[in-house]
């Protein structure tokens, strides 16, 4: 039930955020690298729109001057101006269509980028609360839904409203009395078109609502589908995504039916303002005060003037569609990162020892995580952090990465608060190894240089070497370049593990950061890198999360932490000798 959300709530969430001028004025501001290309557009729909309005009076000449005269003299010629009005209309049409079919590409390109761009940006509290179906959904699904409202839906609806004001022209050029019996009918076209312009508009934002979290559904039970067939979810998982769509259903049945019902309430009112012109022209003909021609003239331009009015709510639903994507775009390219750069960054200074001063950090509230943590790590040095599950070992490293910034306290790198020193330079110095490791639908090379150009295949084979690792890959299908598809499930947890680390080494950083790297790997996988953790430690500052303690026996010091506060400090030997916690952990860990 509380995924269900109705249409007031919508409005009332996102009309606090934006009004729609201000969103239609965002939107235009996309086209201002474009301008020349806009405009031309523009200009060329405004002749398509003249080319189109004069054909009625045309016939009315041909109708008044020739017909019923009898006087042919100059018809043929009248004629040509008509299908030459239709020709040159074609040529420009095609012109127009062209110009903003690729101008909406171009902005559509724009418009990713930035989406993309800004999410690549963002800190991870956000992907926290964010699911990535969502995500994808403002990434791909809103941005296309614009895709019409800058190809065609802008374009077509200055062209209608161009047509409507050229055929009012020239109504009343031609007879101000039947101009005004037609536009007596449209304060009732503006009722209605308000009434349900108000109501698909709330309507689009629960089908966008709605569809994202569709998509999140889905992406989540995709990428979950191993623990859903196994632990029997499979049932509950097809009732929660057919509450999902149920709920997209309703949304764009609602959305069907007020389309069902306008359109069919539109006619309706353009065949009463027809009725209302042939019954005063028929009467004034037969009075002789108006000419045959005008009224023929006036039936086409009713029916005209109507046509660009419907054509005007296609393009009213396709402006509706982009302000609901567009209010959810701009929501998100307006939600700021709450790590940053400083403008005036500073540079990594050379002595780079990294001390933590006083730390405490939550992820919620006052739930601290974290409570005064104070260390520090010489340059070269190679510190260990053990400790019971939840103790707050993982967020170190977070908070040294900048995953996140500290509540209270500082982290000095070289002396240098983090947070004013470049976020990117402060990365660079890292390389990190995680228990749970990420590949990408890639090459096994390609995970290991992740783009960089100086990591060579030699290097990837000397560095797989100097692992004890080399024979493992050379094993494979295509060695290297085997491609080891989605988050690495063509490969073992122990081979992913080694990839992983062979993206550190290869990286050759100065600060290598493991974070309880071999807790889940078979025994093989665990001898492998038993070996090549000194390796990786060689001439590096090294800060260790460690899982199993026998990984960390040799390093120079230790950190024992316990609900988010360190609890000991010592060499592997001290530690044992205090009898604390530590040595309790230790003989836990040996003798299991």
């Amino acid at each position: 039930m509380e995924e269900r959300h109705d249409i007031q709530t919508f409005r009332q969430d996102i009309a606090r955020v934006y009004t729609p001028w201000a969103a239609v004025r965002r939107l235009a501001g996309y086209i201002r690298p474009y301008l020349g290309t806009a405009v031309l557009a523009f200009t060329l729909s405004l002749l398509s729109a003249g080319f189109f309005v004069v054909r009625p009076y045309l016939i009315k000449l041909a109708v008044d001057n020739h017909i019923t005269t009898g006087n042919m003299e100059g018809f043929d010629l009248l004629m040509g101006l008509f299908v030459l009005f239709y020709l040159l209309r074609f040529v420009v049409d095609y012109i127009m269509n062209t110009l903003t079919g690729v101008l909406g590409q171009k902005v559509m390109h724009d418009l990713r980028m930035q989406v993309f761009g800004h999410i690549l940006s963002m800190d991870m509290r956000f992907f926290d609360h964010n699911q990535v179906g969502r995500l994808m959904t403002r990434t791909t699904d809103d941005v296309n839904t614009l895709n019409e409202l800058y190809t065609s839906g802008a374009v077509s609806m200055i062209s209608n409203l161009s047509i409507i004001a050229g055929i009012v022209g020239i109504m009343f050029y031609m007879d101000w009395r039947l101009a005004l019996i037609t536009l007596a009918v449209v304060p009732f076209l503006a009722l209605v078109a308000a009434m349900f312009a108000n109501r698909i508009r709330a309507i689009y934002r629960v089908i966008r609502k709605g569809t994202a979290r569709v998509n999140a559904f889905l992406q989540e039970s995709i990428l979950g589908m191993r623990v859903i067939q196994l632990t029997r979810r499979t049932r509950w998982s097809m009732r929660k995504f057919t509450g999902l769509s149920d709920d997209l259903m309703h949304a764009k049945i609602a959305n069907v039916y007020w389309y069902g019902l306008f359109f069919p309430l539109m006619e309706f009112i353009g065949t009463v303002g027809l009725a209302l012109i042939l019954v005063n022209g028929g009467f004034r003909i037969a009075e002789g005060v108006v000419q045959i021609g005008v009224l023929i003239a006036f039936i086409r331009l009713v029916d005209m003037f109507f046509w660009p009015v419907r054509e005007l709510a296609e393009n009213f639903n396709v402006l509706l569609s982009a302000l609901a994507s567009s209010e959810r775009i701009f929501t998100l390219l307006d939600t700021e990162s709450r790590i940053v750069s400083s403008p005036a960054s500073l540079p990594v200074p050379g002595e780079r020892d990294i001390v933590f001063d006083r730390v405490w950090f939550a992820y919620d509230g006052d739930d601290w995580v974290l409570r005064d943590v104070s260390f520090r790590v010489a340059p070269g040095e190679r510190v260990a952090f053990v400790g019971p599950s939840g103790s707050g070992k993982s967020t170190i490293i977070n908070l040294l990465l900048r995953y996140y910034d500290v509540n209270r306290g500082r982290i000095l790198v070289g002396g240098v608060d983090i947070r004013e020193l470049s976020l990117d330079e402060v990365r660079k110095l890292i390389a990190h190894v995680g228990q749970d490791p990420f590949l990408f639908n890639r090459s096994v090379a390609g995970n290991i240089r992740l783009d960089d150009a100086a990591v060579t295949d030699e290097r990837i084979w000397y560095v797989l070497g100097r692992m004890g690792a080399d024979r493992v890959f050379e094993g494979l299908e295509d060695g290297l370049e085997t491609v080891v598809r989605e988050r690495g499930s063509r490969l073992s947890q122990g081979q992913r593990q080694l990839v992983s680390f062979a993206r550190a080494l290869a990286a050759d950083r100065e600060i290598l950061v493991l974070d309880e790297a071999t807790a889940n790997v078979d025994t093989y996988t665990e001898n492998l890198l038993q070996k090549a953790v000194p390796v990786l430690m060689e001439n590096r500052t090294s800060i260790v999360i460690a899982h199993r303690l026998s990984t960390i026996r040799t390093v120079d010091r230790i950190h024992v932490i316990a609900r988010g506060k360190i609890r000991e400090t010592g060499t592997h030997a001290e530690l044992m000798a205090l009898d604390g916690l530590y040595a309790k952990l230790s003989r836990m860990h040996f003798e299991g």
